[in-house]
């Protein structure tokens, strides 16, 4: 019985990854943004908690970055006027780290192109930070050549050891709209 709930979550965990790496054609940045939230020594009903808060967060988060980056056309223009934004969250299971923290990777896309990875870090910085009131350790990087598919599988590494709630599926948009007009 065990083995069966194995080979589903990797199936599981294997279609997530696959979907996901559908959209790496569109991912132009990779952000970690790491939260005040951790895991050891905490009971499991605590850890949920913090997860939920810790979402909950990222969608507030989420939402002053679409109108930073789209003004109200976010909202009215969704698939068209919003980033590709993919999280998948880490550290839920590091129960006997102390240092490490829960943390959403991120992957972006659809940016106006007119922006720079500082001011991308800067916006996303305001965001997260000030607006959601997490903390203020945010790493922001463009995937360097042939090497989305491997930033894909960092991010989803928890899945691969049976964690397959490590996507953020309530906090994923992808503006399917702005991608086909390519």
């Amino acid at each position: 019985m065990l083995d069966l709930i194995n080979k589903n979550m990797q199936k599981t965990a294997d279609q997530i990854k696959q979907f996901i790496d559908k959209q790496g054609r569109y991912i132009t940045h990779y952000i970690v943004a790491q939260s005040h939230y951790f895991a050891y020594k905490k009971e499991a009903k605590d850890i949920a908690r913090m997860t939920f808060n810790l979402q909950k967060d990222l969608r507030h988060a989420r939402n002053c970055f679409n109108k930073e980056l789209y003004g109200n056309g976010a909202k009215r223009k969704p698939l068209l006027l919003q980033p590709l934004f993919i999280p998948t969250l880490e550290g839920t299971k590091e129960y006997s780290n102390p240092q490490k923290s829960f943390h959403y990777n991120i992957y972006l896309g659809n940016l106006p192109k007119v922006l720079t990875t500082e001011e991308i870090k800067v916006l996303w910085t305001y965001c997260w930070v000030d607006k959601a009131h997490q903390k203020n350790d945010i790493f922001i990087a463009e995937p360097k050549e042939n090497t989305t598919s491997h930033l894909v599988n960092y991010g989803l590494k928890e899945a691969q050891f049976g964690n397959i709630g490590c996507w953020d599926f309530e906090n994923t948009q992808i503006p399917y709209q702005a991608l086909n007009a390519d």
